[in-house]
């Protein structure tokens, strides 16, 4: 597995209960889209998308809920599902996790596919697809424009770098949405769970990303981190507001495209904080946040040496780096784990597809 940016660590999947959280907010608006698909009728498989898999732990309901309602409509329809992702992701974990024997892909007529291919490129020919949904992913950028002086997140940075990553993000969702209307059928449904920000630009993680940033200045005083390498660590992502989200599908060239449907804006609770509060386990708690971190953004920040190890032991020359870095993260957290509180912000929409725009 190639690590860099915007691939997950190969813990992911164990280390992604936030994620799960916020695909589990989206699963009604999911059933109301199947519910209204046009399903063909003509012999031919109903054609789904998962974009942004990551190892595919969390697609598996949302998948399964597709079969189970396109099914209810018309028994025994063939379902063909395409995971795609990054080529650096680890599919070697996605065919693992689609192998097992209760993953919906055992059901009888469903078919499991993968592709290895941003979504912010062209994936699928014309009109192939009838649903395409995308979970806690679209957040992540197609490139950074240039790192965040003193930060790694998008919320720490300013002036003009802050509107460079605001540019791009937009630039970004417009191709997103740009392909996937070429792509989708008429008729055929976009449902989107994308990391979001309150207008203010706060998406919720901002304490745990302050400790991060604190911990990798420590390993810096320690010699461990140089300066400039510190000064280009990034995590490629932005957290669009709402407007920034949805204004694209009510004017300009996407609204021929789209007809939404359904929006809302929702924040998260915090699984591991909860958890927490109810047993009492600080350290428990404190080592599932930092391993939950990494898996996310490890391989961001220490591209040569999170993979093949993801969050559970990094591999290559800095490896003592990688090590005590998540001892530190992990020690301040138990020292202030009410600051490690993540009440992540998620935008959700539901759009139908109305037009057939040509590629451009």
């Amino acid at each position: 597995m190639r690590s860099g940016p915007g691939v997950m660590g190969s813990g992911y999947g164990r280390h992604s209960a936030a994620q799960h959280v916020g695909i589990g907010t989206a699963l009604g608006m999911l059933d109301r889209a199947v519910a209204a698909l046009p399903l063909p009728d003509d012999g031919r498989a109903l054609r789904v998308a998962d974009l942004g898999c990551a190892s595919g732990g969390n697609a598996l309901e949302p998948m399964a809920r597709v079969v189970a309602g396109a099914r209810g409509r018309a028994p025994g329809i063939a379902v063909a599902v395409t995971h795609t992702d990054i080529r650096g992701n680890d599919f070697n974990a996605l065919v693992e996790t689609l192998a097992a024997p209760d993953a919906y892909p055992a059901a009888p007529g469903v078919f499991a596919y993968a592709e290895a291919r941003s979504f912010f490129s062209p994936l699928f020919p014309p009109g192939e697809l009838h649903l395409a949904w995308s979970s806690i992913a679209v957040h992540w950028l197609s490139h950074v424009p240039q790192p965040i002086p003193d930060h790694v997140y998008c919320s720490g940075a300013t002036g003009a770098v802050r509107e460079a990553l605001r540019e791009r993000s937009a630039a970004d969702w417009r191709d997103f949405l740009r392909h996937r209307a070429v792509e989708l059928a008429p008729g055929g449904r976009l449902v989107v769970v994308g990391g979001a920000a309150t207008d203010e630009g706060a998406s919720g993680a901002e304490g745990l990303f302050g400790m991060v940033v604190e911990e990798l200045r420590a390993r810096i005083e320690d010699g461990q981190l140089s300066s400039d390498r510190f000064a280009a660590m990034t995590v490629p992502t932005w957290n669009r507001t709402s407007a920034e989200f949805l204004d694209p599908l009510r004017r300009g060239p996407a609204s021929d495209w789209y007809r939404l449907e359904e929006e809302a804006f929702a924040v998260l609770p915090d699984p591991l904080h909860d958890r927490y509060g109810r047993d009492g386990d600080l350290d428990a708690y404190a080592r599932e946040v930092t391993a939950s971190f990494m898996a996310a953004f490890g391989p961001s920040l220490f591209p040569t040496t999170e993979a093949p190890g993801g969050a559970d032991g990094p591999s290559g020359a800095a490896d003592e780096l990688v090590r005590d870095f998540r001892s530190g993260l992990t020690a301040r957290i138990r020292a202030h784990p009410a600051d490690a509180r993540t009440n992540w912000r998620v935008q959700l929409l539901r759009a139908a597809r109305t037009d057939t725009p040509s590629r451009r």
